[in-house]
C-alpha cells in the first residue's frame, strides 16, 4: 500500500465518499477510501425516512455499511486514518495522514460536514502562529537552537521531526499509539540522533505560555507531565476546514470547498462532493449526487492523463 499509486484517492467513507468509491471500482481503477469509523453525519441518524428506494426507516449506519459492501464487491481498498493535508509538489498526489502517505493520480475530497472547531485544544487556537504549527517543513527554520514538540503518529510526523534535526536544538516526538508504524529506517535515523527523545502512548492536553508557546501538558503513559517546549507541531487531526483546504482549493466565507458543476477544485485532477462542498442543500442524496459526479470527471481526468502518455 505504501508504495502504489492509486488511479482516486476518495478523503471520506460517508455517502459521497462511498458512491464515488463505487463508480470508480465498477471501472476497474484502483480506489483507495481514507475513512475515520464511526464519524459521519450519515452514521448518526436515527433513521432514514427520505432515501429513495429504502423504505422501512433504516438508520444511517445501515445505510452506510450497505454502501461500503457494495464497493467491496470492486476491489476498492480501505484504509482507517486521520486526514492531515496534501502535497502537490511532485509528480502524482499525495495525501497525508496520521497513518501513512498515500499516491494518487486523482484526488477526491468527501469529508462531510466537519466541526472541526470543536475539537481544538487548550491552547491551539490561542498561539496557532505563535509556536503552534501544522506543518514542520513549513516553519522549521524559525526553530533554530529552540526546543519542540511533535504529536500524532505515522509517516508524517517521523518526516517532519527528521526535517526539524537541520534546526531545532532539542525535539520531543510524542507518539500516540504504544509504538510507531513508519519507515524503520526513518525511526533509526530519529534514534540515533541525540536531539531527538520519542515518547510513546503519549496525549497532548494543553498548550501555554505568555506571547508565545513556552511549555506543553502531556499525559505519557497515563502520568501528567509539563514539558518545556517554544514550538508544538500538532498532527492530530485538529484543523479546520480552511487550515486544511485554503492553500489548496478556492473557499467560500465558511470554509466550504468550491467547485464547478462537474465537482473539479481550483486543482486539476482534485474533486469535492457532498457536505465539505459549498452549497444550499445537505442530505444523503445530494452528497450521493455529488459523489457520482466527482468519480465520473475523475475517471475521466485518470484516462485522459493515461492516454496522453
Amino acid at each position: 500500500m505504501k508504495n502504489k499509486i492509486y488511479d482516486v484517492i476518495v478523503i471520506g467513507g460517508g455517502p459521497a465518499g462511498l458512491t464515488s468509491a463505487l463508480y470508480a471500482g465498477r471501472s476497474r481503477l484502483s480506489v483507495l477510501v481514507i475513512e475515520k469509523p464511526e464519524v459521519g453525519s450519515l452514521l448518526m441518524a436515527h433513521k432514514i425516512e427520505n432515501y429513495p428506494g429504502i423504505p422501512g426507516s433504516p438508520t444511517g449506519k445501515e445505510i452506510q455499511t450497505l454502501m461500503k459492501k457494495q464497493t467491496l464487491d470492486f476491489n476498492v481498498t480501505y484504509v482507517n486514518a486521520t486526514f492531515l493535508g496534501f502535497d502537490f509538489t511532485g509528480e502524482t498526489k499525495i495525501v497525508k495522514t496520521d497513518e501513512d502517505n498515500f499516491r494518487g493520480k486523482s484526488i477526491i475530497i468527501a469529508t462531510g460536514w466537519a466541526k472541526n472547531e470543536s475539537k481544538k485544544l487548550p491552547g491551539e487556537s490561542e498561539y496557532l502562529g505563535k509556536g503552534v504549527s501544522y506543518c514542520a517543513t513549513c516553519d522549521g527554520a524559525f526553530t533554530r537552537n529552540m526546543t519542540v514538540s511533535l504529536f500524532g503518529r505515522g509517516e508524517e510526523i517521523a518526516e517532519e521531526a527528521l526535517f526539524l534535526t537541520k534546526y531545532s536544538k532539542e525535539i520531543n516526538i510524542f507518539i500516540t499509539d504504544e509504538c510507531h508504524h513508519c519507515d524503520e529506517s526513518v525511526m533509526n535515523v530519529l534514534r540515533s540522533n541525540e536531539k531527538v527523545k520519542i515518547f510513546y502512548s503519549s496525549k497532548l492536553l494543553e498548550i501555554k505560555g505568555d506571547e508565545f508557546v513556552e511549555e506543553v501538558v502531556v499525559s505519557h503513559k497515563g502520568e501528567t507531565q509539563t514539558v518545556k517546549s517554544q514550538f508544538a507541531f500538532l498532527y492530530l487531526g485538529t484543523k479546520s476546514l480552511t487550515e486544511l483546504y485554503s492553500e489548496v482549493a478556492s473557499l467560500d466565507p465558511q470554509g466550504y470547498i468550491i467547485t464547478n458543476d462537474h465537482m473539479q477544485t481550483s486543482v486539476e485532477g482534485v474533486f469535492a462532493a457532498g457536505d465539505v462542498r459549498s452549497k444550499i442543500v445537505r442530505q444523503v442524496t445530494t452528497a450521493t449526487s455529488d459523489g457520482t459526479v466527482a468519480a465520473l470527471e475523475a475517471i475521466k481526468y485518470v484516462l485522459k492523463k493515461a492516454h496522453q502518455k
